[in-house]
């Protein structure tokens, strides 16, 4: 069964925005309730804790799929050219997805949590 190309290509940074999403309504939620970030987990505050736990969460999620696939598309090459390109397109796409989270999503390490 082979997937439709358009779904492999989008599928990284669509999983990549749903994390973006999820990340900062964590944050808005966590202001929005809290304040001003006050409970603390030994120094630092806990919706910090909470906002890094869903960063590294996000990066495992877009690497071990990009992994994954970049395994399984190396062993197997098919005699189709337009699959083959397709596959390496994706893998391109994914890579920049991967690249694109730690790039995006860290600041919730060091940024201020709500405009404070």
């Amino acid at each position: 069964m082979m997937r439709n190309p358009i779904i492999t290509i989008i599928s990284g940074f669509v999983l990549w925005s749903l994390f973006f999403l999820l990340l900062y309504a964590v944050q808005a939620t966590g202001c929005h309730f809290a304040g001003r970030p006050l409970v603390a987990l030994e120094r630092y505050p806990i919706l910090r804790v909470i906002l890094i736990i869903a960063f590294l969460l996000s990066l495992l999620a877009v690497l071990i799929p990009f992994l994954l696939l970049r395994r399984r598309y190396t062993a197997s090459r098919s005699d189709n050219e337009t699959v083959d390109f397709t596959r390496e397109v994706a893998g391109y796409v994914w890579i920049a997805a991967a690249v694109a989270t730690p790039f995006c999503f860290a600041g919730v390490m060091w940024l201020s949590l709500c405009g404070t």
